[in-house]
């Protein structure tokens, strides 16, 4: 029970600690000026039940499912599972500058081990009604700008993150769907992570990507319904999240059924790529 407790204190400590170190100063005159970024989403919803991790078909592949309250139908099925949520307020831009050398958080891989999937080996150009918008790599996987203090703790006590790559996409009506692969050191460490974010499915941990310039696509304001959905396979963990075109909540089955066809050939490629690196 002391161990237990010491823990908790400790997982506490950390949680502060990233928090305090990354909270947002008293801008100046100056920066008052310039445009705010969006805030993180709180969106008022009910509790989920959690309703397990499923199989989806290979060895070390599984997705974290949900079921709605009574009266809304269930989101749990066997291609893929969403739970609506709050998107995290840390929204980012296709980043072309963020592969620089890996500081910590990205564990630099060593001969004869298993390195990180790249944005064109994890996201397929095109999935049928879908289309790879943007993508990118970042050079730390517990980066602020990517991440919420919670998986940034995890990533932090497990063995190791090789790489970090995201990507977004849109389909027909111009929906966006946003997606982050982590390649993580070890196997094991990824249905703990899928587990431990699934179980707070309204606290979200990763960034939604913004459609770069051209894309016909609209930022959506931080009040934006979202659903997201976690998958796993070998040493990867894939979270997707999806939006409607004009960012209105409601119509959740319908937009996690949209999600579920990409997540599963996004966590497919991914990982049969990942699996051929090794």
């Amino acid at each position: 029970m002391t161990n237990q407790t010491g823990g908790d204190e400790l997982w506490d400590s950390f949680v502060k600690e990233f928090e305090k170190q990354n909270a947002p100063h008293e801008p100046s005159a100056a920066e008052r000026a310039l445009p705010q970024p969006r805030r993180r989403r709180r969106w008022p919803w009910v509790a989920l039940t959690l309703a397990g991790c499923l199989l989806a078909g290979g060895a070390g592949a599984y997705r974290l499912g949900y079921l709605h309250p009574a009266g809304h139908a269930s989101a749990a099925t066997a291609v893929g599972t969403a739970a609506p949520s709050a998107s995290a307020g840390r929204t980012a831009a296709p980043d072309t500058a963020a592969k620089a050398a890996a500081p910590a958080g990205r564990a630099a891989s060593e001969p004869g081990t298993a390195t990180a999937v790249t944005p064109a080996q994890a996201f397929p150009a095109a999935v049928a009604g879908y289309t790879r918008v943007s993508d990118t790599s970042v050079a730390s996987c517990t980066g602020a700008q990517s991440v919420g203090p919670t998986l940034a703790g995890l990533i932090t006590q497990s063995h190791g993150c090789l790489g970090l790559d995201f990507a977004l996409y849109r389909d027909r009506s111009a929906d966006e769907y946003s997606f982050a692969v982590f390649t993580m050191r070890s196997p094991e460490d990824v249905l703990p992570m899928i587990t431990r974010l699934g179980g707070n499915p309204t606290d979200d941990e990763v960034v939604v990507q913004l459609p770069p310039p051209g894309s016909a696509l609209r930022s959506l304001p931080a009040s934006s319904g979202l659903v997201q959905a976690f998958a796993g396979t070998g040493n990867l963990m894939v979270v997707g999240m999806a939006q409607w075109s004009d960012g209105h909540s409601g119509d959740y089955q319908r937009l996690e059924d949209d999600l579920a066809p990409l997540l599963k050939a996004v966590t497919a490629q991914a990982g049969s790529s990942s699996r051929s690196e090794q």
